[in-house]
C-alpha cells in the first residue's frame, strides 16, 4: 500500500510483537491459521483494488479462494468477507466486468475453498477418528457442525450470559489503550482517510468498515463474563483480528505522516523512519518477552504427564471440561502414552453421535446403551437410553474409575451408590461402605502432585495458570477430604486419627514449600481448632496457637472471603481462650 520498508516493518513487528498475536501463535490454537488467512485476504483485497481493470477478475477469483478458506478455518471472518466480497462486486459491476459467466467462476473459487470441509463427513464415514466432535455422515449432522449448534450458533458458548455490547466495545478500546497506543492509531488514521489519493482512500475506507463491523458484532455476540480472567482469555483471542487491521491502517498512517514531513525535511532519504520503526518494534519485543515467550513452558505438558502417571493399570479416566480432556487425550492418542486406560469427555458422552462414532475406539468401556441421558428408558428414534449411575455399574467391577476435573451435575442418582475419594486432581468413585484403606489411600493420593513444582499463579487467566492452581490444590486435598469426612464420624478414636492424618497432610505440604496458596493457611488453621478437642492440655496450646497464627496469615494475604467477619471472631475468642489455658 505503500512501497516502503519502513510501514511494512512497523506493522509485521507491531502485530507479530503484540502480546495477543505473540501468546496466540504459540499454543494448539486456530488463530495463527487465522491470522494468516486474513493477512492473504488483506493483500489480495490491495492488489484488486491498485491493479489494472484487465487483471481485478483474475485476482478476484483468487480472492475468492481465500474467502472460502477463511471459513473453513475461523467463522468470525465471515464479517470481512461479506464486506470484502460486497465490495469487489460493486467494483466490478461498477466497471461493467460483472456477467453472470464471471459471477459463476468466481463463485466456483469460493467452493474450492470451502473443500476441506469434505474432511468432515468423509472421516465420519470411515469412523477411524480416535477423536472427533459430531457426526458429519449426513446433511443434517453437518450442518449442525457447521452452524455450532451444540456451542450455541452465533455465542460463543451455550447457555452463557456476557455484560453486553457496551462492555464488550469499551474491554476491546482498554486492550488497545494498553496494547496498541491508540492515540497513535486514531490521529494518524485521520491522514490516511483524507489522503489525495482515491484509491488508496477507497481500500482504507473498506478496511475501517471490515473493522468496524467485526468489532461491534464480535462485542455483541460475545456472551461471556469478562469479569472472569478465564473468560476474557478466551474473548481477547477474537481481538486479534481487529488488531491485524488497526495496526494495518496505523502502519499506512505512519506512512503519510512520514511523507508530510519530508516535504520540509528529508527523513526518508536519511532513513530517519526506518530507524524510528526499528526502534519501535524493538521496544514492542523487549516489552512482550517476558509475557509471551513459552519456550520453557511446559505447564499443561507436565500437567497431563503427572496425571496420566498415576492412574493404575487399565483405569477408566471421565473427563469434565477443557483441560483435562483435552490435555489427557492429546498425549494419550497423539503421545501414545498409556495406552491402557480408556479416556472418556462425560460431556460428550450425552451427545447421541458420540457412542456410535467412537465405541470402536473405546474396548475398555462398557456401554449399558446408546445415548447418557438423565433418565433411563427409549427414545423417539428408537435409542435405548442410559443414566451415569448405570454407566458407572456397567463398569465398576471390572475397572477402578476416576471422575477429572469434577463430575457431571445433571443427573445425580449416582450418588445414591457411590461417593467419591479425592486422588490428586481427580476423585475416585467407589462404593458407599467400602472399607477404607487409609495409608494406602494416603500415599497413592499425595504421590500424585509431590513433584509439582510450577508456581502457584496470581489468577486464572489461562489454561496454564488453571492447570497449575489445580495441582496446588492437589497436595493438600486429602487433607482437606480427611477434615470433612471427620466430622460425620461416631467413632471418636478414629475421628481424632483422621484430623491428626489431615493435620500431618497440611503441615508436610506446607513445611515443603517456601510460597503456597493463601486457603492453605485458612484450611490448616480450620484442622489445627478440630484437632485441638482431641488433645491434651500442651498440645491443645501449641494448637490454638497455630490456628491463630495461620487464620491472620490468611487474612493478610488480602483474599476476597465472606467468612472474614467469622474469622476476625474466632481469632478473638481463641486468643482469650489461649489465656485462659496458659492461665493468665
Amino acid at each position: 500500500m505503500t512501497g516502503c520498508l519502513a510501514p511494512g516493518l512497523l506493522a509485521a513487528g507491531m502485530f507479530g510483537f503484540s502480546r495477543l498475536t505473540w501468546s496466540w501463535s504459540v499454543r494448539a490454537e486456530v488463530f495463527a491459521l487465522n491470522n494468516l488467512l486474513l493477512g492473504m485476504l488483506l493483500l489480495v483485497a490491495v492488489q484488486f483494488n491498485f491493479s489494472s481493470l484487465k487483471d481485478r477478475v483474475k485476482i478476484s477469483k483468487v480472492g475468492a479462494l481465500i474467502c472460502g478458506l477463511c471459513l473453513t478455518n475461523q467463522h468470525t471472518s465471515v464479517i470481512y468477507v461479506a464486506v470484502l466480497a460486497l465490495w469487489v462486486l460493486f467494483i466490478l459491476h461498477r466497471e461493467q466486468m460483472l456477467s453472470l459467466n464471471i459471477l459463476v467462476q468466481v463463485t466456483m473459487y469460493f467452493i474450492a475453498g470451502l473443500l476441506p470441509y469434505l474432511y468432515l463427513p468423509l472421516s465420519a464415514l470411515s469412523k477411524k477418528a480416535r477423536s472427533t466432535w459430531g457426526d458429519q455422515s449426513s446433511f443434517t449432522g453437518f450442518f449442525v457442525h457447521l452452524l455450532r449448534r451444540e456451542y450455541g450458533t452465533l455465542d460463543l458458548l451455550k447457555d452463557h450470559e456476557g455484560q453486553g455490547f457496551f462492555w464488550g466495545i469499551w474491554a476491546y478500546i482498554k486492550h488497545v489503550s494498553t496494547d496498541l497506543t491508540p492515540a497513535q492509531h486514531v490521529l494518524l488514521q485521520l491522514f490516511s482517510l483524507l489522503c489525495r489519493k482515491k484509491r488508496k482512500r477507497d481500500i482504507l475506507l473498506i478496511f475501517l468498515a471490515m473493522l468496524t463491523l467485526y468489532s461491534a458484532f464480535f462485542a455483541w455476540r460475545a456472551n461471556l463474563d469478562i469479569q472472569s480472567p478465564l473468560f476474557l482469555g478466551v474473548v481477547e483471542r477474537f481481538w486479534m483480528q481487529s488488531d491485524f487491521v488497526l495496526i494495518l491502517l496505523a502502519a499506512v498512517a505512519f506512512h503519510d505522516v512520514v511523507s508530510i514531513i519530508s516535504r520540509l525535511i528529508p527523513v526518508q532519504s536519511w532513513h530517519v523512519d526506518l530507524v524510528f520503526v526499528t526502534l519501535l518494534v524493538f521496544l514492542q519485543l523487549r516489552l512482550n518477552l517476558p509475557l509471551c515467550d513459552s519456550s520453557r513452558n511446559l505447564v499443561v505438558h507436565d500437567f497431563a504427564v503427572a496425571s496420566l502417571s498415576a492412574f493404575p493399570k487399565d483405569a477408566v479416566v471421565l473427563t469434565e471440561g477443557d483441560l483435562p480432556s483435552n490435555s489427557f487425550r492429546f498425549f494419550h492418542l497423539v503421545e501414545h502414552m498409556r495406552p491402557d486406560l480408556t479416556i472418556v469427555d462425560q460431556e460428550m458422552l450425552t451427545y447421541d453421535w458420540f457412542i456410535p462414532m467412537l465405541k470402536p475406539h473405546l474396548p475398555g468401556l462398557m456401554f449399558p446403551g446408546d445415548q447418557m441421558f438423565s433418565r433411563s428408558g427409549i427414545s423417539a428414534d428408537n435409542k435405548k437410553l442410559f443414566t451415569f449411575r448405570q454407566l458407572l455399574d456397567a463398569n465398576f467391577d471390572k475397572k477402578p474409575l476416576y471422575g477429572c476435573i469434577g463430575v457431571q451435575d445433571h443427573e445425580p442418582s449416582w450418588k445414591e451408590t457411590y461417593e467419591l475419594r479425592p486422588f490428586g486432581i481427580c476423585d475416585q468413585f467407589v462404593k458407599k461402605g467400602t472399607k477404607f484403606k487409609l495409608e494406602e489411600w494416603l500415599r497413592a493420593s499425595q504421590k500424585f502432585s509431590a513433584n509439582w513444582t510450577h508456581p502457584f499463579p496470581e489468577s486464572d487467566a489461562s489454561w496454564e495458570d488453571v492447570a497449575s492452581s489445580e495441582m496446588w490444590r492437589a497436595k493438600t486435598v486429602a487433607g482437606l477430604y480427611l477434615m470433612e469426612k471427620a466430622e460425620h464420624l461416631d467413632d471418636q478414636h478414629r475421628k481424632a486419627n483422621w484430623l491428626r492424618k489431615a493435620y500431618q497432610v497440611f503441615k508436610e505440604a506446607m513445611e515443603s514449600q517456601k510460597h503456597f496458596p493463601a486457603y492453605w493457611h485458612k484450611n490448616f488453621a480450620l484442622v489445627c481448632d478440630k484437632l485441638r478437642h482431641f488433645s491434651s492440655h500442651s498440645e491443645k496450646i501449641n494448637l490454638v496457637k497455630t490456628t491463630v497464627i495461620h487464620f491472620k496469615a490468611y487474612l493478610n494475604a488480602n483474599v476476597v472471603d465472606h467468612d472474614k467477619e467469622a474469622i476476625q471472631d474466632a481469632i478473638y475468642k481463641l486468643e482469650n481462650f489461649l489465656k485462659v489455658l496458659q492461665g493468665e
